[in-house]
């Protein structure tokens, strides 16, 4: 029935090829294709200089992994599975940092080093593609104030929930969204504002489908 809801509205794509049988695994796999295929589609309308710079937004869903194999942790099973990460963990785990090269995540090397701060390799390739960065202040604020929601994000303790940081970050996206029409800033809004519905979306999927094998199990 949730699956049902969830076809009727925005998210319907995202969810294509689900049913009551489909494994967390499953659900989390077509979840990464529909934000890429979404993150596709928006740079497509975007002027050409900028539309590397959205593309690379498609690997935020990867950062958690990739920080966990930074830092030596062990692949999760979907990763071996994963048309890129496989090819990382394929191999001997102290060899993941030269793994990346020649493989689309090679500008995050410097994110497997001692420090293993995957983040924010990304997002100094990010900034890396912005055409002309310096003269949009906008755009500056909001990958700076993008910057400090990671780090107090980072800071929460383990017993705190992440609800109130999430939404204090949802009210600036949307109020970058307004303010600059039609503009870079204006796509990362979006994509942002995007970003944490997929992530809702994703917690009522796994949610429910946890829920539903306990009750078989029972």
């Amino acid at each position: 029935m949730r699956l049902q809801a969830i076809r009727e509205g925005p998210f319907g794509s995202w969810v294509s090829g689900l049913g009551p049988t489909s494994t967390v695994e499953q659900m989390e796999r077509r979840l990464r294709e529909g934000w890429t295929q979404a993150v596709e589609e928006v740079a497509g309308w975007q002027p050409r200089r900028w539309r590397a710079a959205v593309r690379w937004l498609s690997w935020l869903p990867y950062l958690p992994a990739l920080q966990k194999l930074a830092r030596g942790g062990r692949p999760r099973h979907w990763m071996r599975n994963d048309p890129v990460l496989g090819e990382i963990v394929a191999g001997d785990p102290r060899e993941r940092r030269r793994q990346l090269e020649h493989t689309p995540l090679e500008p995050l090397i410097e994110g497997f080093d001692e420090q293993a701060d995957v983040a924010g390799a990304w997002a100094r390739h990010w900034r890396s593609l912005w055409p002309d960065s310096s003269r949009d202040p906008a755009m500056l604020r909001l990958a700076g104030a993008m910057r400090e929601h990671r780090r107090r994000l980072a800071d929460l303790p383990e017993t705190t929930g992440s609800q109130q940081e999430l939404l204090r970050l949802e009210g600036l996206l949307r109020r970058s969204f307004r303010r600059h029409p039609l503009s870079a800033v204006a796509c990362t809004a979006y994509l942002g504002l995007l970003a944490l519905d997929a992530l809702r979306l994703r917690g009522t999927l796994v949610t429910g489908a946890l829920r539903e094998r306990g009750s078989v199990a029972r």
